[in-house]
Order: C-alpha cells, then structure tokens, then sequence
C-alpha cells in the first residue's frame, strides 16, 4: 500500500507540474490562451503527460494504459533532449540566454521529464513492451511533422520564432529542402534508437537481461 500512495504521489505531481507549465506555455498566464502554442511539441509533450497521467489515476493501471508511457517518456525525452542540445545552443547564438532558463523553461524541458522518466523507471510495470513499440511510439512524431509542415506551407509567422516554422533545424525556408530533410533523418533516427534504448532497460529493469 506505501508504494501505491508513492506512486499515486508522483502521478499528483507531474499533472501539478504539467498544468503549471502549460499556464505559462499556452497563453493561460496572461488569459489569453493562443491556439497556436499547440504547434511546439513541448506543449504537446505536457498534455500527453497530463492526458496519461489522468487516466492512469482515474482508470487504474491495466496493461492498456502502462503499455503507452514508452510513448510518454519518449515524448519527454525527446523535448529534453531538444531543448537543451539544440534550442538552448542556437538560443544563445542568438543571444536569447535571458530566456533559457526561465522558470517555465525549467518546469516544461526538465521537471516533467524527470519527474515522468523517475516515474517509469521506480513505478510501472515492466515487461510490457513489444520489439516493435519503438516503430509505433515514432508515428505522432511523424504525423506531428507532417502537420507542422502543412501548417507552414499555408499559415502565417509565428510570432515566437519569426517565421512559419516552430523550430529552426525544420525552417525549410531557411535551410532549404537538403539539410532540412536530413535534420529530419537524423532525428527520426534518434527518436527510434530512444525508443529501443526505452525497450532494453524496460528488458534489464524486468530481469530478461542478465538476471536469468
């Protein structure tokens, strides 16, 4: 029962967290929620982590709901990783570092990650994943892309990143078709190669590898 009130604990403050980073992320901090901040892939991160974690309270932990966090903490990992080894580097190229760290960065790139990956690692249940997760936990990443891409070729600038494009390492305008589609190669990669990175120490955690 003690690990059931941790756990319950910690699905109570990720959401906390979650809510918090999503009131400065969408607009909620100034009333006025901006539809447009769904396009960043952070803000969709948190709702994912808030959408599961709900559930997970509310509905209990059938092998359902445990079988999709490989796709929360990818898609925590994912905004992490990002964040700090490309966004914060081109940002401060920029000479934005007033505002990498601000408290709402902190909360959304760092906190909730953790907070989600500790989760996972302590919490659920292992074993639950299939070799082929991986390929399946990829594809909102790619329909995400497809989207955004859409969105650029018939929207307007956006007003954070001053031009049609959420992230610079996908500014097709800029870039232009080459090196964006190999950032795009590259980070599919990374994305899969995450994904069985996730599989394997769910596999180790379990006691399939080197435990028998």
């Amino acid at each position: 029962m003690e690990i059931e009130n941790f756990s319950l604990l910690m699905k109570v403050i990720i959401i906390f967290f979650s809510l918090i980073g999503l009131y400065y992320k969408t607009g909620l901090e100034k009333k006025r929620f901006k539809i447009v901040s769904l396009i960043y892939f952070t803000n969709l991160s948190l709702i994912f982590c808030l959408i599961y974690f709900l559930f997970s309270i509310f509905l209990g932990e059938n092998h359902i709901i445990q079988g999709f966090i490989g796709f929360i903490i990818l898609c925590v990992t994912v905004t992490m990783t990002v964040y700090h080894f490309i966004l914060v580097p081109n940002n401060r190229k920029k000479g934005k570092d007033y505002e990498i760290f601000a408290f709402s960065d902190i909360v959304v790139h760092y906190v909730v990650p953790i907070l989600t990956i500790i989760y996972w690692i302590i919490f659920a249940e292992k074993g639950l994943f299939e070799y082929y997760y991986p390929f399946l936990w990829a594809i909102p990443f790619f329909i995400y892309l497809i989207i955004i891409l859409l969105r650029a070729h018939y929207g307007r600038i956006l007003e954070y990143s001053q031009t049609r494009y959420p992230y610079d390492f996908i500014d097709l305008d800029y870039l232009g078709l080459i090196k964006t589609s190999r950032n795009i190669a590259i980070l599919s990669s990374i994305i899969i190669i995450l994904g069985y990175i996730f599989l394997l120490i769910d596999l180790i955690l379990k006691g399939y590898i080197f435990f028998n």
